[in-house]
């Protein structure tokens, strides 16, 4: 009977030790995934900025304002450049 009792806890054992390990290694998987995603989120971040600015001395100017087709996409541009700048501040 004790050796039984031996047996199935070695494989008890067993099977804490290879659910620890199958844990541990999806966490790594998870964390580099996490630490991409954050260098990505970075660079958007940095190039939403760089944009917004560009935006700017391009509205300071005044050169895109006119009526015609131009005009019209410029003003979408700094619409959908606002949104995403919402978005980028709230992140952050």
């Amino acid at each position: 009977m004790e050796m039984v009792l031996w047996v199935i806890l070695i494989h008890a054992v067993e099977l804490l030790g290879i659910g620890i390990y199958l844990l541990i290694r999806k966490n790594s998987i998870l964390e580099k995934t996490i630490v991409e995603q954050q260098q990505f989120m970075d660079a958007m971040g940095v190039l939403i900025s760089n944009s917004e600015e560009k935006l700017r001395e391009l509205d300071q100017t005044g050169a895109l304002q006119s009526d015609d087709e131009i005009g019209h996409f410029f003003r979408n541009l700094k619409e959908i450049q606002n949104i995403i700048g919402e978005f980028n501040s709230y992140r952050k």
